[in-house]
């Protein structure tokens, strides 16, 4: 009985081991640099329309409203959560107003999230996607992962791992995602550049074709 009992835990240990590493988020790797968020190809999502709760109290509801959306899945237990949160915190504080929408999301219980963000005074708003209702329009592959979406729901960014919340790119990017990137403005004024103009093509004429025109024009 005893060989038995002990084959059924040890298959019940692997089942639950295999369940459990399948609900775990995959976390950025230890010596990997936090990079200033950069631009992605540019896709477009399906439309959502979410509510969440916020951290401590309220509900907060995400779509794509005319304005910038900026999400950032986190989690309090994540490696260098707290520099993390309080570089996005203090990049927000100086953004101008009404600029762009902010969302801190995390996965986790509200009261361990909760003691998290009042210790730290946050002022970005932190939410509760429990079941997962944003994370089925914007995916989260890993931990940490940001998007930036413009004011038609596009596709600015969508970056894995710590972000240089300082960095002056990721400044510059939240206050002009709509704008395109110089390497797409170099592209199409090489084009039109190497595009032939009327008045050259009509100079580069051989002037004896010409005159031959003329004459026999007049002559008949």
């Amino acid at each position: 009985m005893r060989p038995r009992l002990a084959a059924l835990l040890i298959v019940l240990g692997a089942v639950g081991l295999l369940w459990w590493r399948a609900e775990l988020f995959t976390v950025a790797r230890p010596g990997d640099a936090p990079r200033p968020l950069a631009r992605a190809p540019r896709t477009v999502l399906p439309a959502f329309d979410v509510s969440l709760p916020l951290v401590p109290v309220g509900v907060a509801r995400l779509s794509p409203d005319g304005r910038p959306l900026l999400v950032h899945y986190w989690a309090p237990w994540e490696r260098h959560a707290r520099a993390q949160v309080l570089a996005l915190d203090s990049l927000v504080r100086t953004l101008p107003p009404d600029r762009m929408r902010v969302a801190v999301v995390c996965f986790d219980p509200f009261p361990s999230v909760a003691r998290y963000v009042a210790r730290l005074r946050l002022q970005v708003p932190v939410m509760l996607d429990l079941r997962r209702e944003l994370q089925a329009t914007l995916a989260c592959p890993s931990l940490p992962y940001t998007w930036l979406l413009d004011a038609r729901g596009g596709v600015v960014a969508s970056q894995a791992g710590e972000i240089d919340w300082l960095a002056t790119a990721t400044r510059e990017l939240l206050l002009a995602p709509d704008e395109r990137p110089a390497a797409d403005s170099a592209t199409v004024d090489a084009g039109r550049a190497a595009a032939p103009r009327p008045s050259a093509t009509r100079a580069a004429r051989p002037r004896g074709q010409a005159r031959t025109a003329s004459v026999e024009r007049f002559g008949r």
